[in-house]
């Protein structure tokens, strides 16, 4: 029933890594003027963070399905 502390923190860093990808850059994206096929670069930049997201979220939730199963 215990739980490592390493499996916590690996836990916690999938899901602070899209927290992360997705709110410390747009700032800088915001004021681009680079568009990609007519699109603003952070609106692209946003959709290529959803499926990181939803894989970020896919793997902490893993390891604790594990430790239920025990």
């Amino acid at each position: 029933m215990s739980v490592s502390c390493s499996g916590i923190r690996l836990r916690h860093g999938f899901l602070a890594l899209p927290f992360c990808l997705v709110l410390l850059p747009l700032p800088f994206l915001y004021g681009a003027s680079l568009r990609v096929m007519g699109v603003p670069l952070a609106l692209v930049w946003l959709f290529a963070c959803l499926p990181l997201t939803t894989l970020c979220l896919a793997l902490a939730v893993r390891p604790g399905e594990r430790e239920t199963d025990r």
